[in-house]
């Protein structure tokens, strides 16, 4: 068994959370942690993080940039933003994706506001496919 604990800035998520397994995007490809796991460190990027509960089935939520540590059975998150399943609100991802996609149709964008403007499209198909409204 692993104890998961995933923090913010604004607040902590889960501290110590019984999981048989824990997937989540790494800067390198999507890493699969389980019980055993050798120890490590890393970058986590915007996307998809999938967690099985003991009893209760697999949580996924939406996260962006982070750091992830994995030592002695314990996994802990440091993440930028997350938005567990059930706290996305899809209206508000769908009005994100328009504005993201209408930014970046404007020819005239400069390299720092195309990439900021594609992370946010990023960001609200992910919060949509994690919610089920995609």
């Amino acid at each position: 068994m692993l104890k998961l604990s995933i923090f913010t800035p604004e607040r902590k998520v889960l501290e110590g959370r019984s999981v048989s397994s824990v997937t989540l995007p790494g800067t390198e490809g999507q890493i699969q942690i389980l019980e055993g796991h050798a120890a490590m460190v890393g970058a986590l990027e915007t996307g998809v993080l999938q967690y099985q509960v003991e009893g209760q089935g697999e949580a996924r939520a939406a996260i962006s940039t982070g750091f992830f540590q994995v030592e002695d059975g314990k996994v802990v998150l440091s993440v930028e933003t997350l938005e567990l399943s059930g706290e996305i609100d899809v209206e508000r991802a769908r009005a994100a994706q328009s504005t993201a996609e209408k930014v970046l149709r404007d020819a005239d964008l400069d390299e720092h506001r195309f990439k900021k403007y594609q992370l946010k499209l990023q960001r609200a198909l992910i919060r949509q496919q994690i919610a089920g409204g995609a």
